[in-house]
């Protein structure tokens, strides 16, 4: 995707579409990759990744040339991570959207959570109580919600009414998101990373981990589970901050990747990873 990106911004291309014609767009990231480096504790290594992955989101979204990504079926993890952080995205109706990491043990750590707490940012407005707007994408992650369609993945927040469209027919979204493509590159200008993202800090916090704790006492959620929601909820209100503050997207991006380094080096979580990997079914553990 980087390569692709830098030939089309350093060519005569108007953009880049990101699609295939496979069943599924993505089912998520490598986690044999994942699980190798967690079990020879090469956590230099994984950082390397994650980081890679990070920065390949947000290349989608701050390159020089619109990007549009055209999806059917399977959109999980980091296929979600990448069409979130794309100029637009043309998806199929039936395009099952969701950022499933929780049920392997993890948090969204290609840019995923992050991205969450930008808009729910986006959502604040003068006045606003702003923390059920908190909690809203809170769940949505610490229950690992799939949308089991493209017009459900509006109402999750993973599509967004002012970028995304829905293909009526499967068969052409890629066809659409060429279209798209083509349309955005007139006066096309290239974004600026953002640095004025307000985050609640330690009154979010509180809040979150409330709601961590009733999923915990609603038999929702495991003790793990609790622990990984609190890592989630700590990325969204920008980590431990003494109030509101306004942060940057690399910011938020360095602790969501330090949280998703604490979780995996976790015993239950390698073996939820494990008992994936073996049977491809999650574990509740």
């Amino acid at each position: 995707m980087n390569e692709a990106i830098r030939i089309a911004e350093e060519g005569a291309w108007k953009g880049l579409v990101i699609g295939n014609n496979a069943t599924n767009f993505s089912v998520g990231a490598n986690l044999f990759m994942i699980a190798q480096l967690a079990f020879q504790q090469e956590w230099d290594e994984m950082n390397m990744a994650v980081n890679l992955f990070q920065q390949t989101t947000m290349r989608c979204r701050y390159s020089a040339i619109p990007v549009v990504a055209a999806t059917q079926g399977y959109v999980f993890g980091g296929g979600c991570e990448t069409i979130m952080h794309c100029d637009a995205a043309i998806c199929s109706p039936e395009s099952y959207i969701g950022l499933v990491e929780v049920g392997v043990g993890i948090l969204p750590a290609g840019g995923g959570t992050k991205e969450f707490a930008l808009r729910a940012a986006d959502q604040f407005f003068d006045g606003d109580v702003m923390i059920p707007t908190l909690v809203e994408k809170f769940r949505t992650i610490a229950l690992a919600s799939v949308a089991t369609s493209a017009h459900q993945a509006y109402k999750y927040g993973y599509l967004l009414p002012t970028k995304d469209s829905v293909a009526t027919n499967t068969q052409r979204n890629i066809s659409e998101a060429k279209a798209k493509v083509l349309e955005l590159a007139d006066n096309y200008t290239q974004p600026i990373p953002r640095t004025n993202i307000k985050v609640l800090g330690r009154t979010g916090l509180a809040a979150l981990y409330a709601a961590a704790n009733e999923l915990y006492r609603g038999n929702y959620a495991s003790e793990h589970d609790v622990k990984i929601a609190k890592k989630i909820a700590y990325v969204l209100c920008g980590g431990d901050l003494t109030g509101t503050q306004e942060v940057s997207e690399q910011y938020l991006l360095d602790i969501e990747r330090e949280a998703m380094l604490s979780l995996v080096a976790e015993p239950k979580t390698m073996e939820r990873i494990q008992h994936m990997l073996t049977t491809n079914k999650p574990l509740r553990n």
